[in-house]
């Protein structure tokens, strides 16, 4: 994908191939990777440079990226031919939980694949849940939680641009509802960052949610399950894409409202002051301004 995207070199060099990293001596294989062709491509593909022919009998491989339950299923199958183990662990947490061990594991897979995981599973999560039914059961889980996941955010924005379309001070109301019955994990998370990103940050990419809101619709059509809410939440994600945010934070889904009612939930970058600080303005005696970057 990088390669086509024009972002890395159509081969590896030699010292950043898959067997520098994944030797015949390794015995887990921890697999996080955005997209379900991401982990088919270090699973499967590249001739024999992949998982499926370097791994030894017996040694494990735990998926924690976020794909369909299909494509879990399906890998524990392949891998089985090897005798290579397989475990269905998605996570949630984010990058902060993750440095902290603090995830929340969806883990899936026979009984003795995941015995043998255990000291990881320890090691990255604070809540391991182990989900009953073998391997694509996690990422069923997974799914669920992001359907949630997925309509927070979107109605956190839809209320914060209400709010400020209303004339509300949308700080003030940020904080009623983080304080209130209203409120959510993402709404607290994502709403602090739709009000104010003065550096805009990505900690998860809107076009994160645009696959995973995918995988609930896809899933919930084949279930014949009706998701109206989920549905709604996937074509606000779509129109964000529209809007060239594809690559921003997820939150910034805001921006789609603010385009369509006219008013804008962010709050406006304080103007650098004059001074003498990093960060003040220097005004020169030609008139031109020049950003404090660092003082001696």
């Amino acid at each position: 994908e990088a390669a086509a995207a024009g972002k890395a070199a159509d081969f590896l060099p030699a010292d950043l191939r898959l067997q520098c990293f994944v030797t015949e001596e390794t015995n887990v294989t921890v697999i996080v990777l955005v997209n379900e062709a991401q982990c088919n491509s270090v699973c499967f593909e590249n001739d024999c440079n992949n998982l499926e022919s370097i791994l030894n009998e017996g040694s494990c491989v735990m998926l924690c990226s976020t794909v369909t339950a299909m494509w879990s299923r399906s890998a524990f199958e392949r891998f089985a031919k090897k005798g290579i183990q397989f475990t269905d662990c998605p996570i949630s947490g984010g990058p902060v939980r993750a440095l902290a061990g603090e995830l929340s594991i969806m883990a899936s897979g026979e009984d003795k694949s995941l015995q043998y995981i255990q000291p990881l599973l320890k090691a990255m999560g604070e809540q391991i849940h182990i989900i009953p039914g073998g391997a694509g059961m996690g990422s069923t889980a997974k799914m669920v939680h992001q359907l949630l996941a997925g309509v927070h955010i979107v109605v956190a924005a839809e209320a914060l641009a209400l709010a400020a379309k209303a004339g509300l001070d949308v700080e003030q109301m940020y904080d009623i509802v983080s304080g209130a019955a209203g409120q959510s994990w993402m709404f607290c998370d994502r709403g602090k960052r739709m009000i104010s990103n003065p550096e805009n940050k990505v900690m998860s990419a809107l076009a994160i949610f645009i696959k995973d809101m995918d995988i609930v619709y896809s899933e919930a059509k084949r279930l014949q399950s009706p998701i109206p809410l989920a549905t709604a939440a996937l074509q606000q994600y779509i129109s964000g894409a529209s809007l060239g945010l594809t690559k921003a934070d997820d939150s910034q889904v805001v921006k789609v409202y603010e385009a369509l009612s006219g008013v804008s939930v962010q709050k406006p970058a304080a103007a650098p002051k004059e001074g003498d600080d990093v960060g003040d303005i220097w005004m020169l005696p030609d008139g031109r301004e020049e950003k404090i970057v660092e003082v001696g």
